[in-house]
């Protein structure tokens, strides 16, 4: 797992498994030398903790390269993101719950997610980006 980790990151990689929920889930905070890492929540099946940190490299690359103040982070969540709504809502905020306390971390929406699982998110830890307009979000449509 640390064949990918280098100078830059990844700071924090934090496996998450809630067995009573079917929760298998991975955050990878790669930097937050330019502020909080945010990035996105990918839902998949066949996610792993490698894909996690590589696409948190990307978003520190992304965010230093648009100037923002923000590092990069990924999350993936192994699931089928085509579960039922109320399963997934399930999932989605038993996700949140046990990142509360990994608040150099801000989610946004990936594959597998949507503006919808990020106001779970807001609504569970209060902080999250890709919200709907009515969370004050703007819309990525």
């Amino acid at each position: 797992m640390f064949s990918f980790a280098d100078d830059l990151g990844p700071a924090k990689i934090v496996h998450i498994s809630l067995y009573q929920v079917g929760l298998r889930a991975v955050v990878a905070v790669d930097n937050t030398a330019c502020g909080p890492a945010i990035g996105g929540v990918r839902m998949a099946p066949g996610a792993s903790a490698e894909e996690a940190c590589r696409l948190a490299r990307a978003m520190t690359l992304k965010n230093a390269a648009a100037g923002l103040p923000h590092g990069g982070g990924k999350s993936v969540i192994l699931a089928d993101p085509k579960m039922p709504a109320n399963d997934k809502e399930r999932l989605v905020r038993a996700f949140a719950s046990a990142i509360k306390d990994l608040t150099e971390y801000i989610p946004g929406p990936d594959m597998g997610t949507d503006e919808l699982a990020m106001g779970w998110v807001q609504d569970e830890i209060g902080r999250a980006v890709g919200l709907t307009r009515e969370l004050g979000g703007i819309p990525a449509g």
